[in-house]
């Protein structure tokens, strides 16, 4: 739950996961649409499908306790796999995230790109290295924080800093500039007419696909894919704003309501109004939802014209 979200939102959240589902066998149970709407708020939801995935693995065959076993578990990376097995299990094990290639990379004075190709492994060759000194988990657990806390990005605190006498990024006289940093993604813009369909208490959803930003989510339809039948009496209602990694999104947000419920086009289905707080886990949809008038706790008949 951490991974890319903050810690005091994660705190109440994993307490909330925790009391539901207290080990892998009871996760293991649950559907995925379970599992996603418990994710509901905390994003990319891929963290939660793998999360689900190790579970049912777990429940299997065990608990995984070396580096090697946990980086086989779905969405494990190298830096989760050596902090779960150094700091729970006492693998010597060296963990690197971004505070400790910080940290390595102004000791050595590294200008170069360590987070990938050959600079990669000049960074773990280091990184082993380094938790020779002692007990890894601690020695990772140290590092980390003196990463975060004193040898931070910008304004590092050098005079506070017990590594200082040994730090070449210090002697050459600007640990600032280690490692060096990489240019920023940019931005992509996504426009989209998104269509809230509403007839009979009920409104149309999706599944997005799987090259879609939220694949696999129960969404709104594309205004452009949806018959003349249920977009002839439509309305503009406003748009929603939201950012996803590095894209920009733009949702237009039309209001249908036909005169009467057909069957759902191929691919999508007419969702209860009492329904949609659990099919629509992604906070995108929610918001053009509320734009469009519908209270996701409502059970009674949408606006009408």
């Amino acid at each position: 739950m951490s991974q890319q979200t903050r810690l005091e939102v994660v705190a109440p959240r994993l307490q909330e996961w925790v009391d539901r589902w207290p080990d892998p066998a009871s996760l293991a149970v649950a559907s995925e649409d379970e599992v996603l709407a418990a994710w509901a708020g905390l994003g990319y939801y891929s963290r939660a499908r793998n999360l689900h995935r190790t579970a049912r693995i777990l429940a299997r065959n065990g608990w995984a306790t070396t580096a090697a076993e946990l980086a086989g578990l779905p969405g494990v990376g190298p830096y989760t796999a050596a902090a779960v097995a150094s700091l729970a299990f006492g693998e010597q094990v060296a963990m690197v995230d971004g505070n400790v290639l910080r940290v390595l990379a102004r000791i050595h004075a590294r200008k170069d790109d360590l987070r990938s190709g050959k600079g990669a492994k000049i960074l773990a060759a280091f990184a082993q290295d380094w938790i020779q000194q002692g007990d890894a988990g601690a020695v990772n657990e140290a590092t980390m924080e003196l990463g975060a806390l004193v040898c931070t990005p910008r304004s590092p605190h050098c005079g506070e800093c017990p590594l200082s006498a040994d730090c070449r990024g210090l002697q050459v006289g600007e640990p600032e500039q280690f490692p060096s940093r990489r240019a920023k993604k940019a931005s992509v813009d996504v426009v989209a007419e998104v269509a809230v369909v509403s007839s009979d208490g009920a409104v149309l959803l999706r599944r997005a696909g799987s090259d879609e930003l939220l694949k696999g989510h129960w969404t709104l339809p594309a205004l452009e894919c949806l018959p003349h039948s249920l977009t002839a009496k439509a309305i503009m209602t406003g748009s929603v704003r939201h950012a996803i990694t590095h894209h920009r999104i733009v949702w237009n947000v039309v209001r249908c309501e036909p005169s009467r419920r057909a069957g759902p086009p191929a691919g999508m289905e007419w969702c209860p109004l009492d329904q949609l707080s659990a099919r629509l886990v992604s906070s995108l949809p929610r918001k053009a939802l509320a734009v469009a008038g519908i209270d996701l706790g409502a059970t009674k008949k949408p606006w009408t014209f």
